[in-house]
């Protein structure tokens, strides 16, 4: 990991962890805790950092405290694609791969607990109930590929934005670990830029700049400072996004 941004910050107890409960260790005990903590360490990041690179040998498992981190992928001409967006509670790293498939880069700044990776392996051969939570959070990951799969490649420009909106409301669901049901809940953060979405979602900048226009006019959104966008019919954008899988979470 390059190191010019990297801040060691003090290792803190598990037990006040922010994403705690929704992190893959939110089932170990006390115990089970304090010992993962002794081959844990905190990192910050800045905005911009590369944390590795596709086809990087890269020896780190994290979880995800605070921040987001997009995921790349990179063709042999030049050609990048977005593949994934990490936020609070999420994993970073491959586990029993030596080499990364995906460059990382920080979106917003980053807190990390970082663990080395064979040792994170090792620790995991005893305790399968962390590797249970595991293999679900990999199961769900396989899902939701799929179903961006799916709208990736057989959505309007629209029906795609109107996904990812609701990707966003879904993930704040998750991360609060409570559903939206009072109207202020319906502000949703957004710190990726239109350029971050549209190679997301593959379509142009102005594309994108056009489709939240059209949501903004139509009432479906309002745009706030901040990087804040406010979800103002949900019920619309879920019609919008209709043709999408049955049982998808966006």
């Amino acid at each position: 990991m390059p190191g010019s941004n990297v801040i060691a910050l003090p290792t803190a107890r598990c037990s006040q962890c922010p994403v705690r409960s929704n992190a893959v260790c939110c089932g170990l005990d006390d115990k089970e805790c304090q010992e993962l903590s002794g081959l844990m360490r905190h990192r910050c990041y800045k905005a911009g950092s590369s944390l590795f690179h596709q086809e990087d040998t890269s020896e780190l498992f994290a979880i995800l405290i605070s921040g987001t981190i997009k995921l790349t992928r990179e063709g042999a001409d030049g050609r990048c694609q977005i593949v994934g967006f990490l936020t609070e509670g999420d994993c970073l790293g491959e586990l029993f791969h030596e080499v990364s498939h995906q460059g990382a880069e920080c979106i917003s700044d980053v807190v990390l607990c970082c663990f080395g990776r064979k040792e994170f392996e090792a620790y995991l051969k005893g305790h399968a109930q962390l590797e249970h939570r595991l293999l679900l959070g990999v199961m769900h990951q396989l899902d939701e590929t799929r179903e961006w799969l799916f709208t990736l490649g057989q959505l309007k420009a629209p029906e795609r934005l109107a996904s990812f909106l609701l990707w966003l409301r879904r993930k704040k669901e998750i991360v609060s670990g409570a559903a939206l049901l009072q109207p202020d809940d319906n502000m949703v953060g957004c710190p990726y830029t239109r350029q971050d979405i549209a190679d997301f979602l593959g379509l142009t900048v102005e594309t994108v700049s056009r489709n939240f226009t059209k949501f903004r006019q139509d009432n479906l959104i309002n745009l706030h400072a901040d990087k804040l966008i406010e979800i103002l019919d949900a019920d619309a954008l879920k019609r919008l996004a209709s043709t999408a899988l049955p049982g998808a979470e966006f």
